[in-house]
C-alpha cells in the first residue's frame, strides 16, 4: 500500500473549515486504498516570499478617520473583557477542536523548516493540499516540497490548493514555476486563478472542488453531533466585522420569526480575541462548539446566514436554505469573496449571494431546488474525483 503525505495549514489549526477540508482529503484518499496522513508542518520562522507595500501607522490612521480610530480603541477594551468573561467556554472550544484535530485526522510527527526534508523517506506520494498554502505571503519551500527532486522518484501534485489573490507578482511566478517543475499535476480551488497559472506557471492546471465536496453526504451526517438547539432557528457564522450586516441579520431573523443563533469567530485563538461586533449579537450565542457541533448547527438550522466559504459548503451538504454575504475588503486583489461566488456558480444559485451594497432583509428569493443543485455539483465532483484518482496513480 502506497503511503501519502498531505501538507496544508493543518498544524495546530483551530479553524473549522481548515480542519474539515484536511479531514475530508485524508478520508477520501484513504477510502481509495492508500495509507494517507497529514504532514504536521510547524513553521517557526515565517519568511513571506512576497508582501504588498505596507502602509505606515500614520497613513492607516489618516485613512480610517477619527470615528474609526475611536471604534478600534473601544473594540480592544471590549474584546479583552469579552475574552475574560467567557474564558472557560473558549478554552473548552479550543480543547474540543484540538481533540478533533489530534484524534480524528491522521497525522505525522511534527516537522519544522529544518527537519521537513526528513519526511522524504516516509512517503511515496506528496500532495500540496487545499487551503491558502500557495498564497504569495504564505508559500514557502515546505508547501511546494522543495526538498524533493526528480531522482527521488516520488509522485508530487497539488489538490485544490489556494492562491487567494488575483494578480501574481513576478517574483512569485518565477519561484512557483521552478518549484512546480517536479509536479506531475496541479489543481487549484479558485477558478479565477486557474487561467493565470496556465499562462505563467503550469500549463495544465485544473480547477477542482474543495475536498469537503469529495466526501459522500452520508459521512458528514454521521460526523455531525447531536442537535444543539431546541426549536427552529437561523444559524449565523460571520468571519468579517461589518456592523451593518449584523444589523440586517437581526432584522432578517425578526422578519422570519426565528431565533437567531450565532457562533462568534475567534480571531486570535492564543488570546481568545473576538470581533467586537459579535458582542451581544444574536438571541443565543454559542462558545463551547467543536467540529461535530459546528456541523450540527448547520444541519438543524432552518436558514444559514454566513460569510464563510465552508459554512456555505455545508449548507449545501445538508440542503439548507442559505445566504452568503460578501465580506468588506479594501484590497481589490483579494479573492476572499471570489470563493463564495465560485460556490453559488457551482450550485446555480447566484441570488444567494448578498453583496455589501445589498440588504438581506429586502431580498425575495425562491426556495432552493436541490434536485438541480445536486446535479450541478455531481458533474464537478466526478471530474474532481477523476483528477485525484489519476494523479495518485501518476
Amino acid at each position: 500500500m502506497k503511503k501519502v503525505g498531505i501538507i496544508s495549514l493543518y498544524y495546530n489549526s483551530k479553524n473549522y473549515g481548515g480542519l474539515l477540508q484536511a479531514y475530508a482529503l485524508d478520508k477520501y484518499i484513504s477510502e481509495l486504498g492508500y495509507d494517507s496522513e497529514l504532514i504536521s508542518y510547524k513553521r517557526e520562522n515565517i519568511k513571506p516570499l512576497y508582501l504588498p507595500p505596507q502602509q505606515t501607522k500614520m497613513q492607516k490612521l489618516v485613512k480610517m478617520g477619527i470615528a474609526e480610530v475611536v471604534w478600534r480603541v473601544y473594540s480592544k477594551i471590549v474584546t479583552r473583557f469579552f475574552a475574560k468573561r467567557y474564558s472557560e467556554c473558549l478554552n473548552s472550544r479550543t480543547e474540543k477542536v484540538s481533540e478533533f484535530r489530534e484524534k480524528s485526522i491522521r497525522h505525522s510527527k511534527v516537522y519544522t523548516e529544518e527537519t521537513i526534508s526528513e519526511c522524504k523517506k516516509e512517503y511515496d506520494i506528496f500532495i500540496s493540499g487545499s487551503d491558502q498554502i500557495w498564497k504569495p505571503g504564505v508559500v514557502d519551500d515546505g508547501y511546494v516540497f522543495n526538498f524533493l527532486n526528480a531522482r527521488d522518484h516520488k509522485i508530487v501534485f497539488s489538490y485544490a490548493s489556494s492562491v487567494s489573490v488575483s494578480n501574481l507578482p513576478d517574483v512569485y511566478i518565477q519561484y512557483m514555476k521552478k518549484a512546480l517543475a517536479k509536479y506531475s499535476a496541479v489543481s487549484l480551488r479558485e477558478e479565477a486563478t486557474v487561467e493565470q497559472f496556465k499562462r505563467c506557471i503550469f500549463d495544465n492546471t485544473k480547477h477542482v472542488l474543495d475536498p469537503t465536496l469529495l466526501v459522500d453526504r452520508e459521512s458528514w451526517h454521521e460526523l455531525a453531533g447531536k442537535q444543539c438547539i431546541n426549536g427552529k432557528y437561523i444559524f449565523c457564522y460571520m468571519l468579517g466585522d461589518d456592523r451593518n450586516q449584523r444589523k440586517q441579520i437581526k432584522e432578517f431573523a425578526k422578519k422570519k420569526g426565528l431565533k437567531l443563533v450565532t457562533l462568534p469567530h475567534i480571531v486570535n485563538s492564543s488570546v481568545f480575541q473576538f470581533k467586537t461586533q459579535d458582542w451581544h449579537f444574536g438571541d443565543e450565542q454559542l462558545y463551547d462548539i467543536g467540529i461535530p457541533e459546528f456541523l450540527s448547527l448547520i444541519q438543524h438550522a432552518e436558514i444559514v446566514v454566513t460569510d464563510s466559504f465552508h459554512a456555505g459548503v455545508f449548507s449545501y451538504v445538508f440542503h439548507k436554505e442559505f445566504y452568503l454575504l460578501e465580506r468588506p475588503t479594501n484590497n481589490p486583489e483579494d479573492l476572499m469573496n471570489v470563493r463564495i461566488y465560485d460556490l453559488v456558480k457551482l450550485y446555480g444559485t447566484p441570488d444567494r449571494v448578498i453583496s455589501i451594497n445589498e440588504n438581506l432583509v429586502t431580498q425575495t428569493v425562491n426556495p432552493i431546488d436541490y434536485s438541480i443543485v445536486d446535479k450541478n455539483v455531481l458533474t464537478m465532483q466526478k471530474s474532481s474525483r477523476e483528477f485525484l484518482s489519476s494523479a495518485l496513480k501518476n
